[in-house]
């Protein structure tokens, strides 16, 4: 077996770290390891992940969504060949550790007769790209708890 995992703490809520785990459209602007995803995100549909691996350029894989429990899980998988050979599962879990504190796991587990040569081929890149995106995630979710802080919406004038 083999795991990628990285984890960060983000001062916001669960809910609204959610929201950007779940604006895939948006993940160029801030996602540095997985700049381009679509899917549905419903349970068992495709997950179109391109990925930043090694140099620029993208490599295409296809997942499939294994759990979307807002705001707790967003997690997507896939078994390539028979389960013995490869099965690879990507959790993105948020635990609430305060009021507005929340705890962002990332990790991917890889089993498999194969998943030693993967972690040797790809691990690296992958524990990489993982921080980056907790790093990245923390620094676009705590921005925007900023800007909502210094620049609150005003409330509709009373009658």
């Amino acid at each position: 077996m083999g795991l990628v995992h990285a984890e960060v703490e983000i001062d916001a809520p669960a809910e609204r770290i959610f929201d950007i785990l779940a604006d895939l459209a948006s993940y160029g602007e801030w996602n540095p390891f997985t700049p381009r995803v679509e899917s549905t995100l419903r349970l068992g549909d495709p997950v179109h992940l391109h990925v930043r691996l090694v140099g620029p350029r993208l490599a295409h894989r296809v997942e499939y969504v294994t759990r979307n429990e807002r705001p707790a899980a967003l997690c997507w998988g896939v078994t390539i060949g028979a389960p013995f050979l490869l099965r690879a599962e990507r959790r993105q879990t948020l635990t609430p550790i305060g009021e507005n504190r929340t705890r962002f796991v990332n990790e991917d587990e890889i089993r498999g007769w194969l998943a030693p040569i993967v972690m040797l081929a790809f691990g690296g890149a992958m524990q990489r790209g993982f921080e980056a995106v907790a790093i990245a995630l923390k620094q676009r979710v705590e921005a925007r708890e900023r800007k909502e802080t210094e620049c609150p919406t005003p409330a509709p004038p009373s009658a």
